[in-house]
């Protein structure tokens, strides 16, 4: 990324930061009381059970897997680490382990501050241990693969820089789907995870692409950093 285009970028990327959260926190005071949005996660709800096919339901299982955290957080390591060690620099392995760090601690405090229920219980049930908000799969899903494409960023071409662009759109698009479909979550859970990890994507990039970050990582077959 040349030195002039960065600043206009930044400040895409950072608005882009901003309004995920903003519409992360209008989203979460939503659930609350009988919104809207409670119509529109009851309406999802009955729409997809209403299509469930024993098929479909084995499909995203073995989809939704890959968005665990327990598979998708060693596995974004795994491939820090390659990088790492490819282009001789620590830097791509740290990016992973803050973006893993940053995941963990965001998702799992929304999960313990909202308390929302699961389905089957009744949208808007909160308290008693509930885990449903934020979808946790969902914003694993956005985060490990917009850290991916961050990392291979430098070496795409812009045509298929839009194309991985467009991977981790589906990639995200059907991990959240796949969760309502799976009766793990609500719309508006599966919303918030798109949200949030949108935000912690931007953020990251911010940082990865920053004069001093990018100065200190090495190109590909480089000198070792001191």
């Amino acid at each position: 990324m040349s030195a002039p285009s960065r600043p206009r970028w930044v400040v895409v990327a950072a608005l882009a930061a901003v309004g995920a959260l903003l519409g992360f926190a209008a989203v979460t005071a939503a659930i609350y009381g009988h919104g809207p949005l409670l119509s529109v996660d009851l309406a999802v709800e009955s729409r997809f059970a209403s299509h469930r096919q024993h098929w479909l339901v084995a499909a995203f299982t073995v989809w939704t897997t890959t968005a665990s955290f327990l598979v998708a957080a060693p596995a974004l390591l795994l491939v820090c680490a390659a990088l790492a060690r490819v282009e001789r620099s620590w830097r791509p392995l740290v990016l992973g382990m803050v973006a893993v760090a940053v995941l963990a601690v965001s998702v799992t405090t929304g999960k313990q501050v909202v308390g929302r229920s699961r389905v089957p219980f009744a949208a808007d049930t909160f308290g008693d241990g509930g885990t449903s908000y934020p979808s946790g799969h969902t914003t694993t899903a956005v985060v490990v693969a917009g850290v991916v494409l961050l990392l291979l960023d430098r070496r795409l071409t812009e045509a298929r820089r839009r194309w991985a662009l467009l991977a981790v759109a589906v990639y995200s698009a059907i991990t959240g789907a796949s969760r309502i479909y799976l009766r793990q979550h609500w719309f508006s859970d599966v919303l918030a995870g798109w949200l949030l990890g949108t935000a912690i994507v931007c953020v990251l990039a911010i940082a990865w692409s920053s004069p001093t970050f990018a100065r200190r990582r090495s190109a590909p077959g480089g000198p070792p950093l001191s």
